[in-house]
């Protein structure tokens, strides 16, 4: 009798538990699709990292749709002794992909920040332009295929990096 008693409470509690309400349900299902986005997107960023580098190097990040496809792209700069020298660290250029990973795109030597997204494109993908030692900051534009390679060879970037449309991705950062 005892475990009948039990088993039929039991029972209740559980049934009990279950219930809820639609707009619950609606709120949380939402959050854990964005939640689930950033997360799938920040996971293939850095699996593309750490195969680039084959897992041996600090990086900052900035994702920016720099073709405007709806996809952010990625910015990495590199830092370490593998991946710097006396004109700047290695910069990579990875293109979003619609299922949250990324292919490398560009490379970059001697590159520094700051590093900024311009309000102008070349062949549909925005300008970019870097601090490269020696030099300043110089202007980066794509030509069909990638992002020009050495920084160093570029054209110096003579406008305001504060105008309207230019976009900051990575800041100086003090040490």
């Amino acid at each position: 009798m005892k475990i009948q008693i039990l088993s039929a409470l039991s029972l209740a509690v559980f049934l009990a538990g279950c219930h809820s309400t639609p707009s619950k349900m609606t709120a949380t299902t939402a959050m854990d699709k964005t939640s689930v986005s950033q997360t799938t997107e920040k996971q293939g960023l850095k699996l593309a990292v750490q195969a680039y580098t084959q897992d041996q190097s600090d990086y900052q990040t900035s994702l920016y749709d720099l073709n405007q496809d709806g996809i952010d792209d990625a910015v990495v700069l590199l830092s370490g002794m593998e991946w710097c020298g006396s004109g700047g660290c290695t910069l990579l250029v990875f293109k979003g992909l619609a299922d949250g990973s990324f292919q490398p795109h560009s490379k970059m030597t001697v590159s520094s920040t700051p590093i900024y997204a311009l309000s102008t494109q070349t062949q549909g993908w925005r300008d970019l332009s870097v601090y490269t030692r020696g030099l300043g900051q110089v202007i980066l534009k794509y030509n069909g295929k990638n992002y020009p390679s050495n920084p160093s060879l570029a054209s110096k970037y003579t406008a305001n990096l504060k105008q309207v449309g230019n976009t900051l991705l990575l800041p100086i950062v003090v040490e």
